[in-house]
């Protein structure tokens, strides 16, 4: 399968922009949400973050293999 430049530029963006926003937000959880003892309420947000950073970090893996991919051809 071939990627463009710009599909890697966009997919390395995507997954840069997806981590640094939540991990902002894990930041806010933990010193909001986790840190008022209210139930089990804050530990709905903590499988969305997880599975949030999965998403971005793999985007941004792909990016930036595709952004080496096509630096060499």
């Amino acid at each position: 399968m071939k990627i463009t430049r710009r599909s890697a530029n966009i997919l390395l963006v995507m997954g840069a922009f997806m981590l640094f926003s939540w991990i902002t937000r894990a930041f806010t959880w933990y010193a909001n949400d986790l840190q008022e003892q209210t139930g089990y309420l804050p530990f709905v947000h903590l499988p969305i973050i997880v599975i949030s950073l999965v998403i971005g970090g793999y985007l941004t893996y792909l990016g930036i293999k595709g952004r080496r991919a096509t630096r060499r051809t």
